[in-house]
């Protein structure tokens, strides 16, 4: 018989589409995504089926099996006849979300864990959402199920409604997503439809019953094939009623209104009932001999010496694991129907239905032209840049050792470079086969000198690459790194150019100043970083404390009168060469949101390379979504403009923000002054130091007068401008008298810090109820709910907490807690800090209740404070606080 590795190839090389299915396991932090890998590995005897469940083979990296979770994405290909299965495991970890997309994109199936007892989660529902998105079918397995009777110790009964109510959960939870998408996307039609195809049923087989620690697992079916031959009635009669409100008479005969005649389900009188007398015997009684002759009854004849080693013996023959997980795997679409749901084919093809290469990506013909999509970037053995190695899928054609292929450039942009192709390797887990050749739908490593991520090679170069839209977390938290000594400073270099290409999730930067940093989305994933690093040879490292970005904004002030407003108008004259005037603005909550949701078309529109219909679809958009909000923002130059004004603005728009401030509008209000459209090209053309005026805005919006922080959501009205453009000096002092404008009219308005904000989930004991929230409130953190998780009786606290304050939290939970809390951070959104930065008292009753400096602390003062201190700007520090306060210059003995 031929080895494995041999029939691995063969099959790499000629399954047919219909054969091969992409898979990933997806699931909130600790609900068992790897362990359940460990026992789909074991199918194909590359682990031994005892150690399923305890080795975790998918984690490779030392801090992976340090730590118990995963930090990377990583493939394995397994072969059950007749099918060919890619396995992709993800972490759970929010900081690492940026590899969950990765698996995602590689695969078409998502096998959802979720623990039995903790149930849904924050991640959860955040890849419920993604999956739906993404177009992909989704099989629930419900993990951790012996926890039920040797934790909890459940009836059958009281377990049946557990998941019951657990199952209906996800439903909702669905249905909520779906929801929320059918209002922004039309094209997803009847919502009842959509619910009926994605909502999970034990009767429909698309959900999965596991224990992934003991290696067992079960769907209805399994023991509905027992219940029919014992009722000799048909399975398919059986097996819808399995799962439901549903008993069996005296007479072998299904009633429904179990619930309401007090009789036991069949799913507790068929599954569970046996199920939790095995459990008894081998995990709460340890009793060897009388769970040896339970399964000899069953069939099964055990080796075991030990109870709880027994047990799992019995449970792997009995029920193994990888048989239910693969009988689902196998019902959900293959690599080639999968993209014929059009929401899977708009999602590769960035909704574009005219796109040229969507007709070879619904084929997956091995025979037609060669379409790769490289996904991930690889660390190889010789760690360098020249050869990179990538995670890739074969969306089309046959790939081959020595290929030439062209890695396309979107519409209209840049020329098409080649690659060759110098090594194809089958996916193993911690290693690797290499092979010559790969067919249409496989996921595999490629070899090549030119590999990006996210980009599409091609054996044609006449075709625009793919667009896929990666979704990696906020990159949050920066630090600044050096090396100890000044030579190494080239080698620190390229390599956080190697690492910023293997993490998608972490951006580097050169500061002005010369200083190297890194952005990264979380204080774990920072660590990871650092860890990768040292595994590069970098021991020596100066990591600065961490830096969170803050954002400066103006809002809406309801005090303020007409003619207060009319006063925000800031003037600027040099000589009679300049002159300005202008008026800052807020933009609102819904243009923010709009322009955020956005923001890869506005970096689109001002390198000149978005697409005519994509501007217009915008442009009508942000109108209608102007028109309604602005006039209502009271207090602010907007409120109550007629909507042929705002239109006449809108269309008017001088620039948008920078790059890395693009929720900004400078708008041309000039009525002397017609200039080209950001919409479309006119006859007008632009003046000369058109492009200097934008270029002080620009640098306004990179630099608020708060604190130098970015500007957010603001919108810059300029209402006169005349230059003397024979004046040759005024050139050069026309940006700075810009920004210096701007930010003189933003002081006129209500100045605003915004923060970076965590929802943090804690879990609890009720004892340390209480020190949570001490904890929690020196944090500065909002709490939003209170609940407790009926099944473990743990508070399940939720809060929003500025990220700036979130550093060693987690630590410092565990320390005052004595390990009886444990939280989740997750980034939630930007939030304005609704406290005035240079607010003092100033009225009676102010300075009777808060003193005359104002003691109660004010946060956003602090935070501001904080981030000139750094960047080296004056404060208001007083180098002596109190100068009359008695000194006492005796010492104590």
């Amino acid at each position: 018989m031929e080895s494995l590795e041999v029939r691995l190839k063969q099959a790499a090389a000629t399954k047919p589409a219909e054969h091969i299915r992409n898979v990933c396991l997806v699931a909130h932090v600790d609900h068992g995504k790897t362990s359940f890998a460990d026992s789909l590995v074991s199918a194909n005897a590359v682990i031994s089926s005892r150690m399923a469940g305890k080795l975790r083979y998918m984690d490779s990296r030392e801090d992976e099996q340090t730590r118990g979770i995963t930090m990377k994405s990583s493939g394995i290909s397994l072969l059950c006849e007749p099918l060919l299965i890619n396995l992709i495991d993800s972490p759970g970890h929010v900081d690492f979300s940026g590899e969950v997309t990765s698996a995602l994109i590689l695969s078409d199936i998502a096998l959802l864990l979720v623990d039995v007892i903790e149930g849904i989660c924050s991640q959860t529902e955040a890849l419920i959402r993604q999956v739906i998105r993404n177009g992909q079918v989704m099989i629930l397995v419900i993990n951790k199920i012996d926890r039920l009777r040797v934790e909890l110790k459940m009836s059958s009964s009281e377990a049946y409604q557990h998941m019951a109510r657990l199952i209906e959960g996800v439903n909702s939870c669905i249905s909520q997503v779906l929801g929320g998408i059918v209002v922004e996307d039309d094209t997803w039609g009847n919502i009842e439809e959509a619910e009926a195809k994605l909502h999970f049923d034990p009767a429909k087989g698309n959900v999965i019953f596991s224990s992934a620690l003991h290696s067992y697992a079960f769907g209805c079916e399994d023991f509905a094939t027992l219940a029919a031959e014992k009722m000799k009635v048909e399975k398919a009669t059986i097996l819808p009623a399995m799962f439901g409100d549903f008993w069996i008479d005296s007479t072998g005969s299904i009633r429904d209104s179990a619930a309401a005649k007090n009789k036991a389900t069949m799913f507790e009188r068929i599954v569970l009932e046996p199920l939790w007398k095995v459990h008894d015997l081998g995990l709460v009684e340890n009793d060897l001999t009388k769970l040896s002759e339970a399964a000899k009854k069953l069939g099964f004849t055990l080796k075991s010496r030990r109870a709880n080693e027994a047990f799992d013996e019995l449970m792997r023959s009995w029920l193994p694991l990888p048989n239910a997980a693969f009988r689902a795997v196998a019902r959900a679409p293959n690599v080639r129907s999968t993209f014929a749901a059009q929401h899977r084919l708009d999602h590769l093809t960035g909704h574009r239905l005219d796109h040229p290469l969507r007709p070879f990506v619904v084929e997956c013909n091995p025979e037609a032209m060669t379409v790769v999509f490289v996904v991930k970037l690889l660390q190889t053995e010789d760690k360098s840049l020249t050869s990179r190695r990538a995670i890739c899928r074969i969306l089309s054609g046959t790939l081959q050792k020595g290929d030439t292929l062209h890695v396309l450039q979107q519409y209209g942009s840049g020329e098409v470079t080649s690659t060759t192709i110098n090594r194809i390797s089958i996916l193993r887990g911690r290693d690797s086969i290499p092979t010559d050749k790969v067919t249409s739908g496989m996921v595999c490593a490629i070899d090549a000198e030119i590999l990006l991520q996210n980009t599409t090679l091609c054996s044609k170069p006449d075709y625009p690459s793919l667009k896929i839209g990666s979704q990696t977390g906020e990159a949050l938290v920066r630090v600044s790194v050096s090396t100890q000594q000044l030579d190494d400073m080239d080698d620190l270099r390229e390599k956080l150019k190697l690492l910023a290409l293997l993490d998608t999730s972490l951006k580097v930067m050169e500061l002005e100043n010369g200083e190297l940093a890194m952005v990264t989305a979380g204080e774990v994933h920072l660590q990871k970083c650092i860890k990768d690093l040292n595994d590069l040879g970098l021991v020596d490292l100066d990591v600065s404390e961490p830096i969170v970005p803050f954002m400066e904004t103006v809002i809406e002030d309801s005090t303020l009168s007409g003619p207060q407003i009319t006063e925000q108008e800031t003037e600027c004259r040099i000589r009679e060469a300049l002159h300005i005037k202008l008026r800052v603005a807020p933009l609102g909550d819904a243009v923010i949101e709009f322009l955020d949701k956005n923001a890869i078309l506005l970096s689109a529109i001002r390198r000149g390379e978005a697409d005519q219909a994509e501007i217009d679809e915008f442009h009508k958009k942000l109108t209608s979504i102007c028109t309604e909000s602005l006039p209502t923002l009271k207090g602010t130059w907007w409120y109550r403009k007629p909507k042929e004004l705002i239109e006449t603005m809108i269309e008017r728009i001088w620039a948008f923000g920078p790059e890395r401030a693009r929720a900004n509008i400078l708008f041309n209000n000039v009525q002397s002054y017609d200039r080209d459209l950001v919409w479309k090209k006119t006859e007008f053309g632009t003046r000369r130091y058109d492009q200097t005026l934008v270029g002080g805005f620009e640098i306004f919006c990179n630099s608020g007068p708060l604190c130098n922080e970015i500007m957010h959501g603001i919108a810059v009205i300029v209402e006169e401008w005349m230059v003397d453009e024979e004046d040759g000096a005024i050139g050069g002092q026309m940006m700075s008298a810009m920004k210096a404008t701007c930010s003189a009219a933003a002081k006129k308005c209500a100045l605003r810090l915004v923060a970076a904000m965590y929802k943090c989930t804690v879990t609890t004991a009720s004892q340390a109820l209480g020190k949570v929230h001490a904890v929690l409130s020196q944090r500065k953190s909002k709490v939003l709910s209170e609940d407790i998780n009926e099944a473990t009786n743990l508070f399940e606290v939720v809060s929003l907490m500025p990220v700036v304050e979130s550093f060693s939290f987690c630590d410092q939970l565990r320390k005052f807690t004595s390990g009886m809390a444990s939280a989740q951070l997750q980034f939630s959104h930007w939030q304005v800090i609704d406290e005035d930065p240079y607010w003092t008292p100033t009225t009676l009753e102010e300075v009777e209740e808060f003193g005359l400096k104002g003691d109660s602390p004010n946060h956003a003062r602090g935070y501001m404070d904080a981030v000139r201190r750094r960047k080296g700007l004056p404060t208001e520090d007083l180098i002596v606080e109190s100068a009359e306060k008695q000194r006492n210059l005796k010492k104590n003995k």
